[in-house]
């Protein structure tokens, strides 16, 4: 049934639901359900099914979908339409945010992630899928198309940041597909892009993580500082106060060849990966997390 029926069909209006957009154009919704090419016995995880537009479509590869939807108004409709006909879906009522995802890995099988997820948690739920990389094969989601372009921004661009680097450290990211505002209900203000990210199997063992998630954030924290200042400010603060100088980060820089008066989003990942194994070949003791 369509989603727009199912409204009308349990008395509801799709306005207010967590800034949730659906997706109502079925043939974008074929063409996403093909992209994360469900198989049958694997296990999906798919963020945010509203309606069960895309739920359905994966179900019935003989994928098994384990949906997290956060309104409960949500859940009781989907138990209604998909509860009884398929017996691979599992509807848990819950934040993503919130959600253990080791308690729904199979053995043997990492997951599969899908969704058309609400604008206002997209950097969130894009750091938290990071954190749990280690359980996850791909991802596939629809984003606002403003993230999309921070994800795939270069350096020296205002969209280059924090997003663009984790993901590229931690996966092969692909812009897929682009979805005009007109195909969801209600309208969005923006357009929305499809991307798939395929996690690394293997990370550079050189990189201390700690340290570059603290270099990245440091440097992005305060865009119009240069990266000497833009460090040694980070580096001084909460538990890092007193443990490296300014004179010290001044010689780290350029021993990475870095002028000292550049800011961080004229870095490519290569230098801030760089700047990650001098300071820590440099024995500062860090304890800084994005993730």
């Amino acid at each position: 049934m369509h989603q727009i029926q199912l409204l009308r069909k349990y008395g509801l209006s799709v306005r207010g639901f967590r800034g949730q957009h659906l997706l109502i154009d079925e043939n974008i919704q074929r063409k996403f359900a093909s992209l994360v090419n469900p198989q049958a016995g694997e296990r999906i995880i798919e963020i945010g099914p509203g309606l069960g537009a895309i739920t359905e479509l994966l179900l019935q590869s003989g994928a098994e979908v384990v949906a997290i939807e956060q309104d409960e108004r949500f859940i009781k409709i989907l138990k209604g339409e998909l509860g009884d006909e398929f017996s691979k879906l599992k509807l848990i009522h819950a934040d993503i945010l919130k959600i253990d995802l080791k308690k729904y890995a199979k053995s043997k099988h990492k997951l599969k992630i899908a969704g058309n997820i609400p604008y206002y948690i997209t950097s969130p739920i894009l750091l938290f899928l990071i954190s749990h990389r280690t359980l996850i094969d791909s991802v596939y989601l629809t984003i606002q198309r403003e993230i999309a372009d921070r994800i795939f921004a270069q350096p020296g661009s205002k969209a280059y940041g924090r997003l663009s680097l984790l993901v590229r450290f931690y996966a092969d990211a692909r812009r897929v597909f682009e979805i005009s505002r007109n195909c969801f209900s209600p309208k969005p203000q923006v357009d929305s892009t499809v991307i798939e990210i395929d996690f690394r199997q293997k990370l550079p063992s050189s990189v201390n993580e700690a340290i570059l998630f603290d270099l990245i954030k440091f440097g992005f924290a305060e865009r119009r500082k240069n990266i000497l200042n833009a460090f040694t400010h980070g580096f001084s603060i909460g538990g890092n106060k007193g443990k490296i100088s300014k004179e010290k980060v001044k010689a780290l820089l350029n021993a990475a060849g870095l002028k000292e008066t550049m800011r961080a989003e004229e870095l490519m990942l290569k230098d801030f990966l760089h700047l990650a194994e001098l300071f820590g070949a440099s024995k500062i003791d860090l304890s800084e997390r994005i993730c």
